[in-house]
């Protein structure tokens, strides 16, 4: 009876130590099993702070070279009717034929109030998920925060269907357009495109 105890409140701490590692994960740091190395990365909102600050940035432009757009517009043929700058986490290696896991690419609306912005994100997952659309990134919508932080409106294949509201009502958005961009791994940015780097 005693050993059955024991073992009983062993497996109680182990269900609780991974309650609590979920809980610290979800609390805004990002949860990885080795960026570059295979992933998963799942961003969170912490990953998204100070964005606007981050070395990499450039107007919106799509690359002229991928299908369904105008380039000349500055939009994208998508939910993205510009003007807008994007924002990058980091270059991929020279010579890359995909961006690495952990890659985290911001797009944003450039109204005066940063608040009343439009912020769409992507990041690159890893591990297959998305398997049937932009294969290893995941979407995001973001709000920015009067504080200058920011929040994460929805995250994963696509719009929610609570967020009808610029995406026409269709969660197949983002990986219907990303989809055309899948010779520059998903990404239309001309300032990202694999080839520059």
């Amino acid at each position: 009876m005693g050993r059955h105890r024991a073992i009983a409140g062993a497996c109680r701490l182990l269900v609780a130590a991974a309650f609590g590692a979920l809980a610290a994960g979800c609390s805004g740091g990002s949860q990885t099993s080795g960026l570059d190395g295979g992933g998963p990365f799942i961003a969170f909102a912490g990953d998204f702070k100070g964005f606007h600050d981050w070395p990499n940035q450039a107007d919106a432009t799509p690359a002229p070279s991928l299908p369904g757009v105008d380039a000349g517009s500055g939009a994208d043929g998508g939910v993205h009717a510009g003007p807008e700058r994007e924002y990058w986490n980091r270059n991929p290696p020279s010579g890359s034929t995909a961006f690495p896991i952990g890659t985290i690419v911001v797009k944003e609306t450039q109204e005066a109030d940063p608040t009343a912005r439009h912020v769409f994100a992507m990041a690159k997952r890893g591990a297959g998920f998305n398997s049937a659309g932009a294969v290893n990134w995941e979407f995001y919508e973001l709000t920015n925060r009067a504080d200058g932080t920011v929040s994460v409106q929805w995250q994963g294949y696509g719009p929610t269907s609570a967020t009808t509201d610029i995406y026409g009502g269709d969660p197949n958005v983002c990986n219907d357009c990303h989809r055309k961009a899948m010779s520059n791994d998903y990404v239309f940015g001309a300032a990202l495109q694999l080839a520059s780097f």
